[in-house]
């Protein structure tokens, strides 16, 4: 039986700063197995650890001022035959909706409202480590966004990653 010696993806690079206090605090996250692979790559590629990534990008997500109040547009296609439009129509209209858009985010609500969201994906553990003051200020930013403390810091990390690829295209 060989022994794989492990990767170290921050070889080479720069350390994380110390803190005021030993990091013995720490946070799961749960990934799928190709969302780890495309964080442990990226890690590799930039010299760092997933620890480090994991835990800047929340903790400078923590420190954005924010306004949640702040609206976003989403424009998005749904393919329907002429039957299920016309169906889509009338909902609308029974609801007393303006537009089957607004209908739909009526609907969709009451799940982007959920404090806990569920998938049934099969998820691995990933931790990254904080100090005690790291991890209230993660937390508590976390819990005010009303997300899964294991689910957020995922998506941060796969938007990172999308939006450094962009970049080098």
């Amino acid at each position: 039986m060989s022994k794989k010696r492990s990767l170290r993806p921050n070889l080479g690079g720069a350390l994380r700063p110390q803190a005021e206090a030993p990091r013995h605090n720490f946070l799961y996250i749960h990934v799928t197995k190709e969302e780890q692979e495309q964080i442990q790559q990226y890690c590799v590629d930039h010299h760092i650890s997933v620890s480090q990534f994991l835990a800047d990008l929340v903790l400078a997500d923590a420190m954005k001022v924010k306004s949640s109040r702040q609206k976003v547009i989403l424009r998005t296609e749904i393919e329907l035959t002429p039957e299920e439009l016309e169906k889509l129509e009338l909902l609308t209209k029974f609801h007393q909706k303006r537009s089957p858009g607004e209908y739909i985010y009526e609907v969709l609500k009451p799940n982007l409202e959920l404090q806990r969201l569920h998938a049934p994906i099969e998820r691995k553990p990933l931790r990254y480590y904080l100090s005690e003051y790291e991890h209230h200020i993660v937390t508590t930013h976390i819990a005010s966004k009303g997300m899964a403390a294991r689910y957020y810091p995922v998506m941060l990390a796969l938007k990172a990653i999308a939006k450094d690829r962009d970049k080098q295209k």
